[in-house]
């Protein structure tokens, strides 16, 4: 921890938190990585549907709504 805090006071940022919410599709793809057993190249082609109506919703600015 102390080389990570000398490492960070060298450098200029910021750092913050954002909820799940606020980009959905970071966290699905979290969560996706996080029950993989192997490697798993997604292909763009032949997304999970939910995962592109996410992307479509954050394309357009518009908010992702959770339901249950």
């Amino acid at each position: 921890m102390r080389n990570i805090r000398n490492l960070l006071s060298l450098m200029n940022f910021k750092i913050s938190h954002i909820f799940r919410e606020g980009n959905v599709c970071a966290d699905w793809l979290a969560n996706k990585g996080s029950n993989l057993v192997d490697y798993e190249e997604i292909d763009i082609l032949n997304l999970d549907l939910a995962f592109r109506g996410m992307l479509l919703l954050d394309k357009a600015s518009l908010p992702y709504i959770r339901h249950g």
